[in-house]
């Protein structure tokens, strides 16, 4: 991660794509340090998780029978 002015952090994902990040100015006193109070956070996980399991094959509940809750 690097900074190019006092505005601005830029920097590059493992997968090579680039992103900005640009603090606009305020008066909030937790962001007093503008981007000088960022820091970079190491990834929790990477990759993607588990596939979700398939929807059901069966068809959709007729709407009167879904209102009434009585399709289960």
């Amino acid at each position: 991660m690097r900074t190019s002015d006092s505005t601005k952090v830029r920097a590059t994902l493992a997968d090579g794509r680039r992103i900005t990040l640009s603090l606009p100015p305020t008066d909030a006193p937790w962001a007093a340090d503008g981007i000088g109070g960022l820091r970079p956070v190491p990834p929790t996980h990477t990759g993607r998780g588990e596939e979700p399991r398939p929807l059901p094959d069966r068809p959709p509940l007729p709407l009167d029978v879904a209102l009434l809750g009585l399709g289960a």
